[in-house]
C-alpha cells in the first residue's frame, strides 16, 4: 500500500529559508507558490509587510532547482516528494508561469492525490462533528 506523504511546500520553504534563499526564488521553484503570510509565518525578518499577499517568482535556471533538490535530498527528503513538490528541470515554459498544464502526469497525480487525500480529511472531521456532536 502506497504511503503518501505529509510534507507541503511549506516544510520546503522553512529548509530553504534557513538555507539562506529569498521567497522569491522558493516561490519560483515550488509548483504552487506560497503567499507572502507563509513566509512571515516562517521567519519574521524573511518578509517584510508589503500591501498585497502575493510574492512574485523569480524565474528560475535549472541550477537553482538543481541545487534545491540536492539541499532537500541531502535533508533526507525522497525523489517522490521532491517530484510532487518543486517545478521538473528544464522546463522553462513551467518555470516562468507556474501553470498545471506544464506538470507531467505523475505530477498532475500527485496534486490530485494531495488535494483527494485533504478533501477525505476534511469529511472525516465533518463526519466525525456531526456523529458526536
Amino acid at each position: 500500500m502506497p504511503v503518501l506523504t505529509l510534507k507541503t511546500e511549506l516544510d520546503v520553504a522553512a529548509l530553504l529559508l534557513a538555507q539562506g534563499w529569498f521567497p522569491e526564488e522558493i516561490n519560483g521553484i515550488l509548483v504552487f507558490p506560497l503567499p507572502r503570510s507563509a513566509f512571515r509565518y516562517l521567519s519574521d525578518e524573511s518578509c517584510p509587510a508589503a500591501d498585497t499577499d502575493v510574492i512574485k517568482a523569480t524565474i528560475v535556471t535549472p541550477t537553482a532547482i538543481g541545487q534545491a533538490r540536492q539541499l532537500l535530498e541531502s535533508s533526507g527528503w525522497m525523489q517522490r516528494e521532491l517530484d510532487s513538490l518543486l517545478k521538473p528541470y528544464g522546463d522553462e515554459r513551467a518555470a516562468a508561469t507556474g501553470h498545471l498544464s506544464g506538470l507531467g502526469p505523475y505530477r498532475r497525480r500527485m496534486a490530485l492525490r494531495r488535494i483527494l487525500s485533504l478533501a477525505l480529511v476534511m469529511g472525516a472531521g465533518f463526519l466525525a462533528v456531526v456523529a458526536l456532536g
